[in-house]
């Protein structure tokens, strides 16, 4: 039971404090937050919800035990991924 950081993480800072297991570490060699699989407990009997990913701000930068995303695309934005290439369009267009 763990929970991944991948390389969409931005370094927001904004996860790591909240970790009551203290398992998220800032990783040289990736470049990015990553969670040491022996500390994380999924906040499992500390709070009802992941705090790493209640907090970031990425969507897809999380990931469950079996690798899908916490916060998948849209679930953020409310912009669904079939539409995100088009509100981006506009979005810069303005």
């Amino acid at each position: 039971m763990a929970l991944k950081i991948i390389e969409t993480c931005v370094n927001c800072y904004a996860c790591e404090p909240l970790c009551p297991s203290k398992a998220i570490y800032m990783s040289e060699s990736a470049g990015h937050f990553k969670i040491n699989p022996r500390k994380c407990t999924e906040c499992e009997g500390d709070y009802k919800d992941t705090q790493c990913a209640s907090i970031c701000p990425i969507e897809g930068a999380i990931l469950d035990a079996q690798g899908i995303a916490i916060n998948p695309p849209g679930s953020l934005t409310g912009i669904p991924p079939e539409r995100m290439a088009e509100a981006m369009a506009e979005l810069q267009a303005h």
